[in-house]
């Protein structure tokens, strides 16, 4: 455990200033080795954040795109072990990172010592979105990120009832994750008609940054979304790419981060 939180610092430093970038990428895709590689172009890029996602079987919240790739890496032999220690060395590019994966993985590689794990490798938050805090899991999770100084970032949709923003609000910490629409990642740049009224709506209930991420695409996209968010997340560009990648993926990943970022 760090006595600091790097992720926390960003934001308080940053909050008042332009929306930041968070771009997400696969542990393993297209291998153990390149992943790191992409991590440090989305970083050279002008990433803020990085959101490394564990690979799992049944990814309900991705899209295609991130659901095949997360298969594709889990048959290049990428595991929670290798995800985890992938950590260490995509922490050491600068820049706070998030961890994201299903609760599948947590539970059986253990609660605590996953949470004791990624925070030595340093990261500063994590993402479970099928796992909520009120349930015997979340709330051992929840216990086990105060205990080791990690962020645990919520997830929520248009659409989810104030009452229930206010109970989550309670043990959220480092940000709210805010899905455009609610459904799967990836799958379309059409944002919910009532995202900017749900924005406004979680704004008073937390005092907390807002995330907002599924299917950004282009320079468009984030502008649009840093006019009601404090954090743009994108991922799905980023894998299509590495799809059709040549040689030089890394140059072209780092100058996509950077048109988005900035």
């Amino acid at each position: 455990m760090t006595d600091t939180n790097n992720l926390e610092q960003l934001l308080a430093q940053k909050r008042e200033k332009k929306s930041l970038f968070m771009a997400h990428l696969i542990a393993g895709f297209p291998s153990i080795e390149e992943s790191e590689k992409v991590a440090e172009a989305l970083a050279k890029g002008g990433a803020d954040i990085i959101e490394l996602q564990i690979p799992f079987s049944d990814p309900m919240a991705d899209g295609p795109t991130i659901a095949i790739a997360s298969e594709e890496a889990l048959r290049s032999g990428a595991t929670v072990a290798k995800s985890l220690a992938l950590i260490k060395k995509v922490s050491s590019f600068g820049k706070p990172v998030v961890v994201m994966s299903y609760m599948n993985p947590v539970f059986r590689f253990g609660i605590p010592k996953f949470v004791a794990t990624i925070s030595a490798a340093g990261a500063s938050g994590l993402i479970v979105p099928d796992c909520p805090f009120d349930t015997e899991e979340g709330q051992e999770l929840l216990a086990s990120c105060k205990k080791e100084n990690v962020c645990l970032i919520p997830v929520v949709s248009p659409g989810v009832p104030e009452e229930r923003l206010r109970e989550i609000a309670k043990n959220a910490r480092g940000f709210f994750y805010c899905t455009s629409r609610q459904g799967i990642t990836g799958a379309t740049s059409v944002f919910a008609s009532d995202l900017p009224d749900f924005i406004k709506l979680l704004r008073g209930v937390s005092k907390l940054p807002i995330a907002v991420g599924f299917g950004v695409k282009s320079r468009k996209d984030v502008q649009s979304l840093a006019r009601i968010a404090d954090i743009v997340i994108a991922g799905s560009v980023f894998v299509n790419m590495i799809k059709n990648s040549s040689d030089k993926i890394t140059s072209v990943l780092e100058k996509t981060a950077r048109s988005l970022a900035n």
